[in-house]
């Protein structure tokens, strides 16, 4: 019986473990009678699911692809119960995983015959995973093309495919993008040495980059190797029509490191791809832009932190919103922003869904700091800026605490940069006031490469995770801080804080339904709008500022729960309006179950970020969620809320 989906699979790797030596290309496709570009599909396919098992299929060059043994004990145990029949491709994920690493890496038409083979699926089921893959890859400017008696093919621009490899197969997996453990470099690169190409990078660039965040580290390390990669098979660039002019002294260093590339790996970097691996470093790196060629931005970089001051002014009068930390590191990246705008680049940000969960005050307040900045001069920020941003605003509001005496040392391994760790530590400063004397953040890499840390903290946690045999490191779900905190306090014996008792006065059994039918968006809104102008709790504006905000970004958080409200002074009485939808509303094509409609006069914010900080006890537990859909009552929502 075929261990996987069929034979060939189980006949090449039984191959390799009867030779238990290097086995070339050519003779694996002799043996299976395929050609080579099949064999190096399916060792993709057999490493998908044997490295999770303890090993994986690795090719020596100039010798061919052997077995390497990640654990042999659990691989021998997983490959002797062979007989149970797995699965490989058993969820329409799984299937598109696979087909989005196939067309980007495939050169040749792939039939239709082959694909359904490898999937294991109707005609029906491939064409809807082949409507979602083009979906997906749509968002790259890539199209997938059918050609009578060939089959299909990616059409696109080098650089889109470059990006898509990037950020759907590279990032897949994000904990293990951070933490250079993923495979998927090495197999999509494997015409370049990975050793040699990583040695000649840390030794040229790794240390001239001065940035504190992992991931716009690997952003970088990953867009050069690509591009070397893709340039020594002969995927060049047509066209790049940015010229970055990158600090003197950088560039020479830069330099240095493309002709050591050219020599090494024996291929030429034309001045177009130079232009685009500058480009790919100044958008991850903007610090390194050459300075005199953006004067002008420090003027309208003070401008614009005025302007964010102001605007937090009106929108609360807690003193963190006049920090002068909170300035420093705005004006800080507000210009570093600026750059990357005259590059015309685009950075994204790895925990915009993450900040819009725990954060939602302070994206809102963000939200509304960028409306007044594009309606004053003209700079529009994307959502993943706003949520930069907003992480700043978070880290003020976290940090605006009296200063509590410590006792005990504690590492921050956080691989997203300085500002989310800053908040972690603030999160734990208050959490766990009076316990700790030192706490020191650092990033995965620096705290991995340097012995003595292993032993120099009394407590030691990281939002990414690490195995350690040394020191015991304890997890921090990015998604649910203040979940995460249990783990420490099992550590500390402290006592959780409680939760404070659900606002006064603005949720009400007036402002709360219950919908039984399956809705839409559109439909609710209008219901909920229409109930409240009636009231006079609104003006006649406030379903157009609803949406206005919308296009912003959207107000889901956590998948199942919307939270609408307007821009601007549309609101006339404080009020939230809670609805209980079990069957789900269709919202921006998610199935939302809950909605709590904000209508919050301009002068009152603070009962705002109030009833946000109680929320985020809701967002975090799909127990109280579950609980709220089986008794969708007032009082269950009221209780629920007030639990401690």
């Amino acid at each position: 019986m075929s261990f996987f989906d069929f034979q060939r699979l189980d006949n090449i790797l039984n191959l390799l473990l009867d030779k238990k030596e290097a086995v070339r290309i050519d003779e694996i496709s002799s043996y299976c009678d395929v050609s080579d570009r099949t064999i190096r599909s399916d060792i993709n396919t057999i490493n998908d699911y044997i490295e999770e098992h303890g090993a994986h299929i690795i090719l020596i060059r100039k010798k061919g692809y052997v077995i390497e043994y990640l654990n042999k004990k659990r691989f021998d145990e997983f490959w002797s119960h062979q007989d149970t029949g797995t699965f490989l491709f058993t969820t329409s994920e799984s299937r598109l995983t696979y087909l989005i690493r196939l067309f980007l890496t495939s050169e040749e038409y792939i039939s239709q015959d082959y694909l359904q083979s490898i999937l294991f699926v109707s005609q029906n089921t491939f064409y809807s995973d082949l409507r979602t893959l083009k979906h997906y890859l749509a968002a790259y400017n890539l199209k997938i093309q059918n050609k009578s008696n060939l089959g299909y093919l990616l059409f696109g621009e080098e650089q889109d495919i470059r990006n898509a490899i990037i950020n759907l197969i590279f990032k897949n997996n994000f904990t293990e993008y951070l933490t250079a453990t993923t495979s998927a470099e090495k197999d999509i690169c494997n015409n370049i040495d990975y050793e040699k190409f990583n040695h000649i990078y840390r030794e040229n660039l790794s240390g001239e980059i001065l940035i504190d965040s992992d991931y716009f580290h690997r952003n970088i390390f990953t867009s050069l190797l690509l591009t070397t990669s893709r340039v020594k098979a002969g995927h060049t660039l047509s066209k790049f029509e940015q010229e970055i002019k990158l600090n003197h002294n950088f560039s020479l260093t830069l330099k240095t490191f493309f002709d050591c590339l050219e020599k090494e790996f024996h291929l030429i970097l034309s001045p177009i791809e130079r232009a685009y691996m500058n480009f790919c470093i100044a958008e991850n790196s903007p610090n390194l832009i050459d300075d005199s060629v953006i004067s002008a931005n420090q003027k309208l970089a003070e401008d614009i932190i005025e302007l964010i001051q102001d605007t937090l002014s009106k929108l609360t009068d807690s003193p963190w919103a006049k920090d002068s930390t909170l300035r420093a590191n705005l004006l800080e990246h507000i210009k570093l922003f600026l750059k990357i705008q005259t590059i015309e680049g685009n950075r994204n940000n790895p925990l915009l869904n993450t900040i819009k969960n725990i954060f939602p005050y302070a994206f809102e307040l963000a939200i509304s700091c960028s409306r007044e900045i594009v309606q004053k001069y003209k700079v529009h920020f994307s959502e993943d800026e706003i949520s930069y941003i907003a992480l700043h605003l978070a880290n003020a509001i976290e940090r605006h605490n009296p200063e509590p005496q410590k006792q005990l040392s504690l590492a921050i391994i956080c691989g997203t940069g300085r500002t989310f760790s800053a908040i972690i530590e603030v999160k734990i400063k208050r959490r766990f006031p009076d316990t700790f004397s030192n706490i020191e953040k650092f990033s995965f890499d620096s705290f991995s490469n340097r012995e003595e840390n292993h032993k120099n903290f009394d407590l030691v946690v990281s939002t990414i995770p690490i195995k350690n045999k040394r020191t015991e490191i304890i997890f921090m779900d990015i998604n649910d801080l203040d979940a995460s905190m249990g783990q420490i306090e099992k550590h500390l014996s402290q006592m959780t804080n409680p939760n404070s008792e659900l606002s006064d006065g603005l949720i009400s059994e007036t402002h709360f339904l219950v919908i039984d039918e399956k809705t839409t968006k559109e439909d609710i809104l209008k219901t909920l709008y229409k109930k409240l102008l009636t009231q006079g709790f609104v003006k006649e504006n406030f379903l157009d500022e609803i949406y206005e905000r919308e296009r912003i970004s959207s107000t889901i958080i956590s998948d199942s729960i919307a939270i609408p409200h307007p821009l601007g002074d549309a609101v006339v009485k404080s009020t939230i309006f809670s609805v209980i939808a079990p069957k789900g509303i269709d919202w921006d094509g998610k199935n939302i179950k809950f909605v709590f409609l904000f209508a919050i006069t301009i002068d009152e914010p603070e009962r705002m970020q109030s009833f946000y900080e109680q929320l985020l006890d809701f967002i975090g537990s799909d127990k109280r969620q579950n609980k709220l859909l089986k008794q969708p009552t007032f009082e269950s929502l009221i209780s629920i809320f007030n639990e401690k």
